[in-house]
């Protein structure tokens, strides 16, 4: 158990902060969702909690600070056991919580009184929450912003309020939960780095997270599973079991799976190895590159086909002629084909959302031109339901989009109203369900409410489809669902392209681009810089270095490994793997291996 690696690594016996003993716990009686938990969490200590949608893992979180109490079981909280009313206070002055949507804990008109809250909570003197909220505020950078509404913080700043609150009441425990989801990569960035500092100074860090890479920041990973605990161990001993996290719908790192597969070919690659110099540290070891190994004759250009949607010199102002006025949009030019995949990426506030939302008529041009599928949205005699008929729309919490009672009802919403024949109605709502993967004879007539979070944003996404739309646009597609979930969304978005439906969506994380984009635009400051063929930032990551971005660890592998003469060129693990062992001899282990470098 986890108390055993603390104890092996420092040589001492560490105290568990947290020990959850035989937990069970139903929202629904006869339905556990957490079923015979136990386990401990040594003061001081990283965890991640693992596990796919719907495994139990925010559930469990909860009950760390007695959100939700135990059916059965104990939840003791440094000794105090979480069911016992008369510390209900104690354990909360203990375990600090931040969620996936800042939003829903941020209560205050300004940062500092929000930052404040807690600890007004708690009737203490005015001097002394003056002085915790300030330094509260210097451990988060967020003192600058004392007196700013929340709202118009950047969601990076927004989750570092959120974890300010629980700065100030310094308590001991930290519980993430999945606080860098929504994040673009510079607010992961500032966050995680927060966390570490934390951590250094003897916090203990609980993150819940699907992002395989924040893993990676842990000492130590519990994985979940339909409610139970099914593997335990530092990040290199969970990252082993490929398989059998494949079982469990959870992945593991790119690296990590480049390693495995190479592992297969050369035993002398780590399969568990999760770092991007041990992987060509082993592949200099084990692989000779062949004397043609720097070209790979591959053609960066992209897909020639007609465009159905164009924008051009675009500027949005929002809430014009106030004193709260701001540009939400400098300028834009955006091409989209017929049947491609297009990206838009961009930090927080970049303005990517704001075309997103001109593209179908949501947003009238202020500024510039906007022509989707023939319609010039800037004439006020612009055809806008055939414009919301042919690009349909999917926003970042699909589920918001659901309004009626049945998934039948909300599918078939979008169909009656082109005063198709029932029949028809009927077939279209039966395409959009298959294609997102819910059989139609079992979903039609479930209500709403009885769905999970997945199945929701697949009814929202089956709705758009009946549509039958020539374009798709997609809001941050993948936000908050497990590694299988979003492999399976993407897996159907690559369908839809292939049968000719133009794929936009906005997204943070490049690994997503390199799965499916044809294109790529970036933005920054409100502007867009750039747009690139994703073959081109392949044979040239440097391009997002320049622009501001993290370079993905699978482009940096390709980077570092051709900087070393091999011929190395591909969008996923296998593609990398299979491109590598084609220009190669494979080195014998009794072979020196000096020449190679």
């Amino acid at each position: 158990m986890i108390e055993d690696y603390y104890q092996t690594r420092s040589g001492n016996q560490v105290d568990d902060i947290i020990a959850v003993d035989h937990l069970t716990f139903s929202y629904v009686e006869g339905t556990p969702v957490l079923h015979d938990v136990s386990l401990a969490v040594p003061q001081g200590s990283y965890v991640a909690l693992l596990g796919a949608n719907g495994s139990g893992k925010s559930t469990l979180a909860r009950h760390f600070n007695g959100i939700l109490l135990p059916n059965a079981g104990v939840v003791r909280v440094d000794g105090i056991d979480t069911r016992d009313d008369a510390n209900m206070m104690a354990v909360k002055r203990r375990v600090g919580m931040v969620f996936q949507h800042p939003d829903n804990q941020i209560v205050a008109t300004t940062v500092e009184d929000d930052v404040a809250f807690g600890l007004e909570n708690f009737n203490l003197p005015p001097d002394y929450i003056a002085e915790r909220v300030t330094i509260a505020l210097e451990q988060t950078g967020l003192l600058p912003f004392r007196t700013r509404p929340p709202h118009l913080l950047s969601g990076g700043q927004k989750q570092r309020l959120a974890i300010a609150g629980t700065l100030a009441m310094d308590q001991p425990i930290l519980v993430l939960d999945e606080a860098t989801s929504m994040l673009d990569a510079i607010g992961r960035r500032e966050v995680l780095s927060l966390v570490r500092q934390l951590h250094n100074a003897g916090t203990t860090i609980i993150a819940v997270t699907h992002h395989m890479d924040e893993v990676l920041e842990a000492d130590y990973v519990i994985v979940l599973h339909q409610g139970s605990v099914v593997m335990t161990g530092t990040p290199r001993e969970v990252f082993r079991h490929n398989q059998r996290l494949h079982e469990f719908n959870l992945d593991v790192p790119l690296i990590s799976q480049v390693a495995g597969l190479l592992h297969e070919t050369v035993p002398s690659v780590p399969s568990e190895a999760t770092d991007i110099e041990e992987v060509v540290m082993a592949v200099l070891d084990g692989l000779q590159p062949g004397p043609d190994a720097l070209d790979d004759g591959r053609d960066s250009g992209h897909r020639k086909a007609e465009p159905c949607i164009s924008v051009c010199d675009l500027a949005h102002e929002y809430l014009g002629g106030t004193p709260l006025a701001h540009m939400g949009l400098v300028h834009a030019d955006v091409t989209i084909l017929e049947g491609e995949a297009l990206a838009i990426v961009g930090a927080t506030g970049s303005g990517k959302s704001t075309v997103m939302q001109h593209l179908n008529g949501i947003y009238r041009p202020q500024s510039g031109t906007v022509i989707a599928v023939g319609v010039d949205l800037a004439q006020p005699t612009a055809d806008i339901p055939k414009v919301r008929r042919e690009v349909g729309m999917l926003f970042q919490n699909a589920e918001d989009q659901l309004f009626e009672q049945l998934v039948g009802d909300d599918v078939s919403y979008g169909p009656l109203q082109l005063k198709l024949p029932l029949k028809e109605v009927r077939q279209r709502v039966r395409y959009g369900l298959n294609m997102v993967g819910l059989d139609f004879e079992t979903f039609t007539d479930r209500p709403i409410y009885a769905l999970s979070g997945g199945e929701k944003r697949r009814v929202a996404l089956a709705g758009v489809l009946a549509l039958k739309p020539r374009v798709l646009v997609l809001d941050e597609p993948t936000a908050g669902l497990d590694p299988a979930s979003a492999q399976d969304l993407f897996q159907r978005l690559h369908r839809l392209r292939d049968e000719g439906v133009s794929v936009v969506f906005v997204t943070h994380n490049l690994e997503e681009v390199l799965d499916l984009a044809d294109r790529v635009v970036i933005m920054q400051n409100a502007e867009t810089q750039g747009s690139y063929p994703v073959e081109e930032l392949i044979r040239d990551p440097d391009i997002l270095t320049q622009h501001g971005f993290e370079v993905p660890p699978i482009l940096a592998l390709q980077q570092r490994l051709r900087q070393q003469g091999y011929a190395v060129h591909g969008r996923t693990p296998r593609a990398v793997v299979a491109s590598l062992l084609q220009s190669v001899t494979i080195l014998s282990a009794e072979e020196p291996s000096g020449g190679v470098r």
